[in-house]
């Protein structure tokens, strides 16, 4: 595998971009979005809290397949970690750059919220924390989001914005399709599936993950009336969410190419 410090993004740069949450929309960061050959657009949401090395292995062979023939957008946090040994420690993050890599015509994206200030570190590399997370080298542009220059903010402090981008590609930039897919994740992943139910979008929780997609999975198995109450859902949620196990990649496929994200 790579070196985890490598550019691999199409043409061996990742355009980087700043913007205050106070602001408007980057239309520069916005247009990247539009590159892609199908005008759809998928975020993947959550984390890898609990899972090894060959659950990694497995989640990154689920993707792979489940997204066989995409050639819209896909996008997610911009971060990238390493293990002790200094490989690349694979997480949800580093999913978007594996499909676009597999898909010609796809397109990567990513966001990440300034949560502390950033710096420079070693040979020139640019360290967005204390713990040494960097922005992931496979995506084609990253958004950087700030609470101002002297501000900053928690780690769902670029949900706002990539939720607007969403919105923003679907009624100014033709996107026919918008959808969520969630893997594992905590409290932030959970607000995010529920904020996508509630927007609209196409939301697929992949089930045996673990944590808050296996927790509202559940949720929804055990009384799908009572979770559309809690969660004051529009009435038409049902139709718009699904729920796949970790081991049929093929059935998230059927649901993309179903749903338009995929033409087969």
């Amino acid at each position: 595998m790579n070196s985890p410090y490598s550019v691999t993004a199409p043409g061996g740069k990742v355009r980087l971009l700043v913007m205050d949450a106070k602001e408007g929309l980057p239309s520069a960061f916005a247009l990247l979005g539009t590159t892609a050959h199908e005008k759809v657009a998928i975020r993947l949401a959550g984390g890898c809290k609990g899972m090894g090395p060959d659950d990694k292995a497995q989640m990154m062979a689920f993707f792979k397949e489940a997204f066989r023939g995409y050639v819209g957008l896909v996008w997610s946090g911009a971060t990238r970690q390493t293990t002790k040994a200094g490989a690349i420690d694979p997480m949800v993050t580093d999913v978007p750059g594996i499909i676009a890599a597999e898909n010609q015509g796809c397109v990567a994206l990513g966001t990440v919220p300034r949560v502390e200030m950033m710096t420079l570190q070693q040979e020139s590399r640019l360290v967005l924390d204390q713990y040494g997370t960097f922005p992931n080298p496979s995506m084609l542009g990253i958004l950087v989001v700030q609470n101002g220059a002297d501000g900053s903010l928690d780690w769902d402090g670029d949900v706002k914005t990539y939720a607007a981008l969403m919105n923003q590609w679907r009624d100014c930039g033709g996107f026919k399709s918008l959808g969520l897919i969630s893997w594992n994740g905590g409290v932030v992943t959970k607000d995010e599936i529920i904020m996508s139910i509630k927007q609209g979008w196409v939301t697929v929780l992949i089930t045996g993950t673990g944590r808050a997609t296996d927790e509202l999975a559940a949720e929804l198995k055990a009384d799908d009336v009572a979770f559309g109450g809690k969660y004051n859902l529009p009435a038409t949620w049902a139709t718009m969410t699904h729920v796949v196990p970790k081991t049929d990649p093929s059935a998230l496929h059927n649901i993309l190419a179903s749903r338009g994200f995929i033409i087969e």
